[in-house]
């Protein structure tokens, strides 16, 4: 009797824990099954904010083309019309200058937007390929001035700009990477100000880094969220005009370089954003 109770009790077990492997199987597979789904889910998380920052940085080069060929438009029209009229070119000189002016002005703009959408084209063509572009040592103000001719369309209509920013510090960066970063800063500071104010862009050396930074006369930051600014998807505006991905990217390019960027107020009001570099010898290798 007590072998028989002994045999039932072991088969009892044996089924009891056949039947745990097998719900142990199946609730693995589901597990399995999840994380093969959650992988899925990041990997569009990801390509859709890669996606948006690509959106977001070609949005500077090519708005600032679709703004030079616009300008161009009008000044061939104008001329058309200073042609068809009786005298033709002679009839108004002045306004053929203004013309050829205006013509002339749009010329570097267009070279920029393009010289730097290609750069960007590049830069995503090797990061593809698994060949990461190199640093280069340049001057920090030239990157700048390519921002602010970049820029120009959004400064010309009641922006000043200052730009202290010393020529002689080098610093060892990505270009495009650079400039990205001064573009978001430089259109956040727009933005702010709603198209009017003053931009003060200046350097100071601290040690072995260069402290580069862009005050603006707008309304400040929100005290209350400085240390979201950062953060991913952190924006103040609407949805048609910013992602909430422009300090982000910022922050990550910066720290890439070996630096850091940080937020404040300026002590005379409006937002001051400041881009810390470690300073270049000024040697590529």
């Amino acid at each position: 009797m007590v072998q028989i109770i002994m045999y039932v009790s072991l088969v009892l077990i044996l089924a009891l824990f056949l039947v745990q492997s097998v719900l142990l199987r199946r609730r693995t597979s589901q597990v399995n099954e999840l994380l093969k789904q959650l992988q899925e889910l990041d990997k569009q998380a990801g390509l859709g904010r890669l996606l948006t920052g690509i959106a977001h940085d070609l949005n500077t080069p090519l708005g600032a083309l679709g703004c030079a060929m616009h300008t161009r438009g009008k000044a061939l029209d104008k001329l058309r019309t200073i042609l068809a009229a009786e005298g033709g070119a002679d009839s108004d000189p002045a306004g053929v200058q203004k013309v050829l002016k205006a013509l002339d002005d749009t010329r570097g703009v267009v070279g920029e937007s393009m010289d730097r959408t290609l750069e960007m084209i590049d830069h995503l063509r090797k990061a593809g390929r698994g060949e990461p572009e190199g640093p280069v040592v340049l001057p920090a103000h030239d990157v700048m001035d390519r921002v602010l001719l970049l820029l120009n369309h959004h400064l010309k209509n009641g922006v000043t700009v200052v730009n202290e920013l010393d020529p002689d510090v080098l610093v060892k960066v990505q270009p495009g990477g650079l400039g990205r970063v001064f573009a978001n800063l430089l259109t956040n500071a727009i933005d702010a100000m709603e198209g009017k104010g003053n931009i003060h862009i200046r350097s100071c050396r601290e040690a072995e880094n260069i402290c580069i930074s862009i005050s603006d006369s707008g309304p400040g930051l929100p005290t209350n969220d400085i240390n979201s600014l950062f953060c991913s998807g952190w924006t103040t505006k609407e949805c048609e005009k910013g992602s909430g991905l422009g300090l982000f990217i910022s922050r990550e390019i910066v720290e890439g370089f070996g630096g850091e960027i940080t937020a404040a107020n300026g002590p005379d009001g409006g937002a001051e954003m400041t881009v810390i570099l470690p300073v270049s010898s000024g040697e590529n290798q």
